[in-house]
């Protein structure tokens, strides 16, 4: 017999954090109104995100060495994050949380190939029911299997148009995809160069209708590989290293193709908006860019993702809509994963699910607001096989401090305001005494606020073992894919 969900509904959720955001209207259920006459279209919805690229790799956010001009005018043109963080920084579950506004302990969703249920709520399903054409391009990693075709009742709301490998293949390059059917479409070159042209077909198809399109580039992540005109753009000896970077760990060659990929999608970006611009669609059109992860690179020792330090952690994220927000502005509120979902479906008008936990800040967005979450829950629900992530672990962030607590391994409790490479932690410290037992307090209320008991992995793994394919039985999936 199933375990109980004991995640809280947003309803619940909004009362017990009164005053942390605007409560936006909630209902249990959504009414069908795509055949109801519009008196004002809705705004089109374009969500680009990029795979492990971190905010520090943003020129508009101080990046000594990575190239983004489309990015920075992007960033100009609307409001740019500075606090927007991946709630689980890990592929399967950022997703996740994105499309339904829940936590993997929610929806089950607690590492990399778990199948998000079909029963769950996403973004697309809502704005289907508003008369939206939603499309989806890109990495999905949203099965338990890594079948690249995905059937059509498994995409979840995305099924006005499709063109997907759920989870990628060995090369940047000469890639394929699956539409409607398993039949492999040949990608010939860059991968995000062609999903880009899909993009702007979509775009330009859907033109005279609200739509909504998902655009899920791989780049920067593994396999490390970029055209040659991006790479030269890099010499690895004038590149730079964090200071929380360890001698042995310098390794420049990589970081010249992490920045190469990433000017890559930073054209690719530059394409879209010319295509919108040139539709006229770009005052009514809400474009998004983030990305699911953050990259270690070294820092603190280590690679990839799924710890609570900032490189893994702080995700980029810019949002234009010239119609309601004002150019060039920025803002210090910290956005998590789940957030994503309700604002923007508040943004079109749109009643947010009950079901939802994550918040809308679609106030704050307009600056209509001043009210901002004190802190955000992040997680890692299961753990790994990579060298030094530590296992599970859960955390708390808040505007200058970082918390988080390890089932098997410590903790960690980090000033970022002072530490900004997070090189000193205050765990223990007679000055940070109080600090870290507010912020202990701080993630005891989140955990009961969403039920999450902090179990071992294989609590969550008996709970969700449905959801889960063969790779969890031999031991693969949680690994970096």
């Amino acid at each position: 017999m199933p375990e109980k969900d004991k995640s809280l509904t947003r309803r619940e959720f909004l009362t017990t954090t009164a005053g942390l955001a605007a409560g936006a209207a909630v209902f249990a259920a959504f009414p069908n109104v795509a055949s109801c006459a519009k008196a004002q279209r809705k705004p089109n919805v374009l969500f680009i995100f990029a795979d492990q690229m971190r905010n520090a790799a943003l020129g508009c956010m101080g990046s000594p060495d990575v190239k983004t001009p489309n990015l920075d005018k992007l960033a100009a043109q609307g409001l740019l994050f500075t606090h927007a963080y991946s709630g689980y920084p890990l592929c399967s579950p950022y997703r996740s949380m994105l499309l339904t506004g829940r936590y993997g302990t929610s929806t089950g969703v607690i590492g990399n190939s778990i199948e998000l249920p079909d029963k769950e709520v996403t973004i697309a399903k809502v704005l289907k029911q508003h008369g939206y054409k939603c499309g989806y391009i890109g990495k999905w990693h949203l099965e338990k299997n890594h079948d690249p075709f995905v059937p059509k009742e498994r995409r979840l709301g995305f099924t006005d148009y499709w063109a997907s490998r759920n989870v990628g293949g060995p090369s940047m390059f000469d890639n394929f995809y699956c539409g409607d059917t398993p039949e492999q479409i040949p990608m010939p070159g860059y991968e995000p160069d062609f999903q880009t042209g899909l993009a702007i077909d979509f775009i330009k198809k859907h033109k005279s209708e609200p739509f909504c399109l998902f655009l899920s580039w791989r780049p920067p992540h593994p396999p490390r590989e970029a055209p040659k005109e991006y790479l030269d753009m890099y010499p690895p000896e004038k590149l730079t290293q964090r200071p929380n970077v360890p001698k042995n760990l310098d390794d420049r060659k990589n970081a010249q193709v992490y920045n190469a990929m990433i000017t890559n999608l930073d054209t690719n970006v530059g394409r879209i908006i010319k295509a919108l611009d040139e539709l006229g669609l770009s005052e009514n059109t809400i474009v998004c860019f983030s990305s699911d992860h953050g990259d270690m690179l070294g820092s603190q020792g280590l690679q990839g993702k799924n710890v609570p330090y900032e490189e893994a952690i702080n995700i980029p994220f810019i949002m234009r809509y010239p119609q309601k927000i004002k150019a060039g502005t920025k803002t210090d509120v910290l956005f998590n994963s789940v957030d994503v979902m309700p604002t923007l479906l508040s943004l079109c008008g749109i009643p947010v699910p009950n079901a939802v936990q994550g918040l809308d800040l679609s106030d704050v967005v307009l600056g209509k607001s001043s009210k901002k979450p004190q802190s955000i829950l992040l997680q890692r629900i299961v753990g790994g096989n990579k060298k030094g992530q530590g296992g599970e672990w859960r955390g708390v962030r808040t505007e200058r401090y970082t918390y988080a607590r390890f089932r098997n391994k410590g903790y960690v409790l980090f000033d970022n305001e002072k530490d900004p490479y997070q090189l000193n932690n205050l765990i223990d410290k007679p000055e940070a005494k109080s600090i870290q037992e507010k912020m202990e307090a701080e993630l005891k209320k989140w955990l009961e606020r969403i039920g999450d008991e902090f179990a071992p992995s294989e609590t969550y793994a008996r709970r969700f073992k449905d959801q889960m394919g063969k790779r969890w039985l031999r031991g693969q999936a949680g690994s970096d894919e």
